[in-house]
C-alpha cells in the first residue's frame, strides 16, 4: 500500500497539473487581422463607360460568442448602422457595440492597418464597414461572422474574403453606383437621400437594375493565429 504522505503528494501533483491544463485551454489566442481595399481604378464600371475605384470608409469590428453581434439580415437597420451605411460614420455603432457587455472587443480599424484581437473557441469576427461609393451599402461577414475557431477548437487563418457579403442597410433609395447625387461622395451634407423602409439584405438579393463589382474585387480579409503576441489595447 502507497504511504498516505505519497498519495496526498501524487495527488496534489495530478490538481495542480489539471489546474495548470485548464488555466492554458483558458488562455486566449490572439489573431492578427488585415481588411483591405483591393479595388483600382478599374473595380467600378460607370453609366457614362469609365470607371473608378471603391473606397471603404473605417469601420466597426467586434469580437463575442453570438452570431449577428452588429445586424441582423431580415431585420431593419438601426440609427447607428444607417450613419455607417450612408455616411461612413462609424462613430454611433462603436459607442453602441461598446456599450454591450457581452463583447470581448468592439473597436474602430482603418482599412490596410492590421489590427490584433483576442478570441477564445466558440468566438466570431463580425465587422462592419461603408461601400463608399453607394446611398446605403456596407460590406460585413455572411452567417452573423467569421468563425475564429473549427469544430475541434482550433483557430482558423488564411484569405476570408469568401466569407464577406455587399450589404444593403434598407435606409435611403439606390442610385447608380459611383455617381448618385446623394451618395457620401458628392451629397451636400450626411443624411440626405430618399428614405426607404426595407431590411438588411444581400444587395444582390435588391434586383434594384444596378451593377456592383466583386466582393473580392473590392475588399480582401487576411486572419493569421499569432502564438506569444498580447492583443492591441
Amino acid at each position: 500500500m502507497m504511504p498516505a504522505r505519497s498519495l496526498r503528494s501524487l495527488l496534489l501533483a495530478g490538481a495542480a497539473l489539471t489546474l495548470a491544463v485548464a488555466a492554458q485551454a483558458a488562455e486566449p489566442t490572439t489573431f492578427t487581422v488585415t481588411i483591405k481595399n483591393v479595388s483600382t481604378s478599374e473595380t467600378l464600371k460607370l453609366p457614362d463607360g469609365k470607371s473608378t475605384n471603391v473606397p471603404i470608409a473605417p469601420g466597426v469590428y467586434v469580437v463575442g460568442a453570438r452570431p449577428s453581434l452588429l445586424f441582423a439580415v431580415g431585420k431593419p437597420a438601426g440609427t447607428a448602422l444607417e450613419r455607417l451605411a450612408e455616411d461612413g460614420n462609424f462613430q454611433p455603432l462603436l459607442d453602441q457595440a461598446k456599450a454591450r457587455k457581452e463583447l470581448s472587443a468592439a473597436e474602430m480599424f482603418v482599412p490596410g492597418q492590421a489590427f490584433t484581437i483576442a478570441a477564445r473557441p466558440g468566438d466570431r469576427l463580425n465587422f462592419a464597414a461603408m461601400f463608399v461609393q453607394s446611398n446605403d451599402l456596407f460590406f460585413a461577414p455572411k452567417a452573423g461572422g467569421i468563425a475564429l475557431f473549427d469544430r475541434n477548437g482550433k483557430p482558423v487563418g488564411g484569405n476570408l474574403t469568401s466569407q464577406i457579403e455587399l450589404y444593403d442597410a434598407g435606409t435611403e433609395v439606390n442610385q447608380a453606383p459611383g455617381v448618385g447625387a446623394n451618395q457620401a461622395p458628392r451629397q451636400a451634407k450626411p443624411n440626405t437621400g430618399a428614405s426607404e423602409h426595407k431590411p438588411i439584405a444581400p444587395v444582390t438579393a435588391r434586383h434594384d437594375g444596378f451593377a456592383y463589382p466583386s466582393v473580392a474585387s473590392v475588399i480582401e480579409i487576411e486572419i493569421t493565429p499569432v502564438a506569444g503576441m498580447p492583443p492591441q489595447s
